[in-house]
């Protein structure tokens, strides 16, 4: 279960800001600060079965690594998102590319992937390009990665800038990423980022 709040942040200046904030650097583990740049590719059938379905299919190249990650039973409000999510090491890079549901084979959902497919054929209908700050937050009472996305999502020969900030619940009780949340949002004036990268996608294409 991935759980996470998303904020729009207005510049990246205001991000190093957050990073930067004397609370936030005394919840920082030492040595887990750091920038990844991420490339992202998803993948859907021509009538968007899967997006019809609220599942999502991405393989992702963050750093050296890339990773496919199926997420599904998503709900959002007031940009708290909550979903199930799988995510698996790919080794060949031409998935970023070339679909392939195999890289799922091993995991519980691979059957009910199938089955939402049937015969369709899977293209890449959203990218995104990001470089990421990180960090690992602990507060004695639950762990965080706070993390920021600048860069750019494109669909259908459009695109639109990413500029957001993610706390993302790794253990502990939610109502801590809720209160770690309120305190950054009034403190450095930010608003619930309401659309998933996907969805922002979805929204070129359309």
């Amino acid at each position: 279960m991935e759980i996470e709040l998303k904020y729009h942040v207005d510049s990246p200046e205001v991000a190093e800001s957050i990073f930067e904030d004397e609370k936030i650097k005394e919840m920082t583990d030492p040595n887990s600060d750091e920038s990844i740049a991420m490339r992202a590719a998803y993948f859907d059938t021509d009538d968007r079965r899967l997006a019809r379905e609220l599942m999502t299919f991405r393989v992702r190249r963050e750093g050296s690594k890339i990773v496919g990650t199926l997420k599904w039973n998503g709900q959002g409000e007031n940009g708290l998102y909550e979903r199930e999510e799988i995510n698996v090491p790919v080794i060949d890079e031409s998935k970023m590319e070339t679909p392939d549901i195999e890289i799922f084979a091993a995991t519980p959902m691979y059957d009910e992937l199938k089955h939402i497919i049937g015969k369709r054929e899977l293209s890449k209908v959203i990218e995104v390009e990001v470089v990421r700050r990180q960090a690992r937050i602990d507060n004695g009472k639950a762990i965080f990665e706070l993390s920021y996305d600048e860069g750019k999502v494109f669909a259908g020969g459009k695109e639109a800038p990413i500029s957001e900030l993610e706390i993302e619940l790794y253990s502990g009780d939610k109502a801590e990423l809720t209160i770690l949340g309120d305190e950054l949002a009034e403190k450095f004036n930010l608003e619930p980022e309401i659309r998933s990268k996907f969805k922002q996608g979805m929204e070129l294409i359309q």
